[in-house]
């Protein structure tokens, strides 16, 4: 008997008013300027502390008590700077940068990881943390998009704080992956 998988990330969400309009206004300026793809819905942008991967319910259930009593200050975050991967004239993701003003995300990111690592859990890649925007298919103008990404490389979004973090569920769907919270661990810690 095969049990069901559940493809899962721990992540801070970042979402404010003035964040979602921001994003939409640089996704449609991309979009407009010739990249082909899919825009992040930026009412569900995210930062990913750590990609679990495909996990099996009891093991889910080990990632939650985990991270259960995990301290979780407010970070203080500005996002700036639109980027993408893998870089030079390859163009398949595009993100904006986050810094980490009060070094707290970085803070809560290596605990995360530290306990996680017990359960065998690493993470694939230093930890740049970004906030993907849009996932690229194509480029329509790539000198022109390139363009683009070079005047919007220093661009500030705005600032946030946020004061929690998530164990994610990410089902994936033709029209872009659906997000479920599993745990969010915080001030006011809930299931």
């Amino acid at each position: 008997m095969s049990s069901h998988l559940i493809r899962s990330f721990v992540a801070v969400d970042v979402f404010s008013p003035e964040i979602v309009r921001g994003v939409r206004a640089i996704q449609q300026d991309l979009l407009e300027a010739g990249v082909l793809g899919r825009p992040v819905d930026p009412e569900s942008l995210h930062i990913t502390l750590i990609f679990l991967g495909e996990l099996e319910s009891p093991m889910v259930e080990r990632v939650r008590e985990c991270l259960s009593g995990i301290e979780v200050r407010p970070m203080r975050l500005l996002l700036r700077g639109v980027g993408y991967f893998p870089g030079g004239s390859r163009v398949n993701t595009i993100w904006i940068g986050v810094e980490d003003i009060d070094s707290r995300l970085m803070a809560v990111q290596r605990e995360v990881v530290s306990r996680l690592s017990g359960l065998g859990f690493k993470p694939d890649k230093d930890f740049k943390p970004h906030i993907t925007i849009l996932r690229v298919k194509g480029i329509r103008n790539k000198p022109e998009v390139l363009s683009r990404l070079s005047q919007l490389s220093s661009h500030t979004v705005g600032e946030i704080t946020v004061d929690r973090v998530k164990l994610k569920k990410s089902t994936l769907r033709p029209d872009g992956p659906i997000y479920e919270d599993l745990q969010v661990y915080g001030p006011t810690q809930s299931a």
